[in-house]
């Protein structure tokens, strides 16, 4: 009696390899575990980091002599990093655990200037130069830390990392942006 030799089809190959495929997916992602989400105080910086940015910008704005352009655009800027600050602030407070409002927080941190403080000539605005600098800077920070969050925290460091981006390389630049 002849002995049944084993027949390969292609079709058998295919189906061997698309099976090993599919296990290899299933593997590796049981394999993962989820970003961890950064700590809170990792979010610290860059509600800081926002919170200057808005007064740098606002401060920049009043210049004298600047484009009606680009002060209307620091205008803007710093209505922006104003409300990524209070976005932080929230989440920060939410991962906390805590029910704190957002301004609650940004009122309790800034100075109050003494009333018996002498007050001097106020200083001079700063130049755009460095406006666009602390924006780079904030969108950098935020791109680090996007790297290691999840979730909503990982979508408002995008957004915030896209706004601070696009507002230094499209809005602030005097002559509009190059093709």
């Amino acid at each position: 009696m002849p002995e049944a030799v084993p027949v390969i089809t292609r079709r058998g190959v295919l189906a061997g390899g698309a099976a090993l495929a599919a296990l290899g997916v299933v593997v590796s992602a049981c394999g993962e575990s989820p970003p961890k989400p950064a700590a809170v105080e990792e979010l610290l910086g860059p509600l800081d980091q926002a919170r200057r940015d808005s007064a740098l910008a606002s401060a920049a704005a009043g210049a004298v002599g600047s484009p009606p352009q680009i002060a209307a655009a620091l205008t803007v800027v710093a209505t922006q990093r104003a409300a990524h600050a209070r976005a932080l602030a929230t989440e920060i407070a939410r991962a906390a655990g805590k029910l704190i409002s957002a301004t609650s927080e940004t009122s309790s941190s800034s100075p109050t200037p003494s009333p018996t403080e002498p007050q001097g000539p106020p200083p001079p605005p700063p130049p755009l130069s460095d406006v666009i600098d602390s924006l780079r800077t904030s969108a950098e920070s935020a791109s680090r830390l996007l790297a290691t969050s999840s979730g909503y925290r990982a979508g408002l460091l995008g957004s915030i990392a896209a706004s601070c981006t696009a507002s230094y390389t499209v809005a602030l630049v005097p002559a509009g942006p190059t093709p």
